[in-house]
Order: structure tokens, then sequence, then C-alpha cells
């Protein structure tokens, strides 16, 4: 079984079902040898140390579902950064938008590191509450489409050393990406 299919597995369990499984891993793994789900990489938690990048993110659709958009930047060290606007084609939802935009930021970073990106802690910064609350972990993602969309940025983020992905407030995400 690969990993994918027991994810799919769990989240296919009921509510019910996940607390009693959760509870039968703390029990198998107590906290000091707990596995985490990043495949070696930080938990979120755990990282405290200074970032190599800073990614701002943002999208939307012109109706709900409707034409999408999405605007990031990436910052470096130095606090460089320039925004990228992008649109996508066809309907999608805000939801969708504000997922494809972070998916886009996370790649173009990699790409323009020539995805050598192992050694690198990100911390991103998105008014995306369900996104932000899906990605670490803390909310289900039931829905199909954003659910594979999730797991398409946790397989981005698998690149990095250590990433912290938090909730900022719409009016801060407007004054960083200028709209």
């Amino acid at each position: 079984m690969s990993p994918q299919d027991l994810l799919d597995a769990i989240a296919a369990l009921s509510e019910a079902e996940r607390r009693e499984l959760l509870a039968r891993l703390r029990e198998r793994y107590p906290e000091d040898d707990a596995p985490t789900l990043q495949q070696g990489r930080l938990p979120l938690s755990d990282w405290t140390g200074p970032v190599d990048y800073l990614i701002v993110f943002d999208g939307g659709s012109h109706g709900n579902p409707g034409p999408g958009y999405g605007s990031y930047v990436i910052f470096d060290a130095r606090g460089d950064g320039q925004p990228v606007r992008l649109e996508f084609p066809g309907e999608v939802t805000n939801n969708e938008a504000e997922y494809q935009t972070l998916l886009a930021a996370l790649r173009d970073l990699r790409q323009r590191l020539g995805h050598s990106t192992g050694q690198l802690a990100i911390k991103i910064l998105g008014d995306s509450r369900l996104v932000v609350q899906q990605v670490n972990g803390a909310w289900q993602t039931k829905e199909p489409r954003l659910r594979s969309l999730r797991n398409e940025v946790l397989a981005e983020l698998r690149h990095f050393k250590a990433y912290r992905l938090a909730y900022q407030p719409r009016e801060d995400t407007l004054k960083v990406l200028g709209h």
C-alpha cells in the first residue's frame, strides 16, 4: 500500500475511527519516538530557526466558482521580492485558487533554485484559514479536488528542510501583494 493509499484510507474513516486510530498510534509511538508526517523534515512546531525564504500568497475567483486569479511574492533573506500575478483557466473556487497559487509559488521557488531546496527553511503566509489549517493537518480536507491540491502542496513542501505555514490577516496580505 502506498503512502497516498494509506492517507486516502484514513480520510475515508469516520471521525470516531480516526480518533481511535490516533489514540492507538500515540500508544504505540510515545511522544519521544513519534514519527512525523513530513518524512524526515522538522515538524512545524519544532522549527524556530531563521528562514531562507518567505512566501506570501493569495488567490480567489470572480464568482465562486469563476475565473481564478492569484498572486504571490517570494522574498529572499535580504527581503527582495517581486509580486507574480496569475490567472487560472476555466472556473475555480476561491479555495482552489488559493491552493493553486500556493503550488505555483512553491514550484517557482524550486525552479529558481534548481530544485536544490533540501537545506532550506521557508515561511509561508496566507490569508486563507482553510488552506493553512488543511495543509497543517488541523482541519480535514473532505472535498476531493481540495484534497488533491493539498496533497500536491504537501509533496512540494517535502522538498524543504523545514517550513512554517501560517495565517495572516487579509489586510497584511494585500499590503504585501499590492492589490
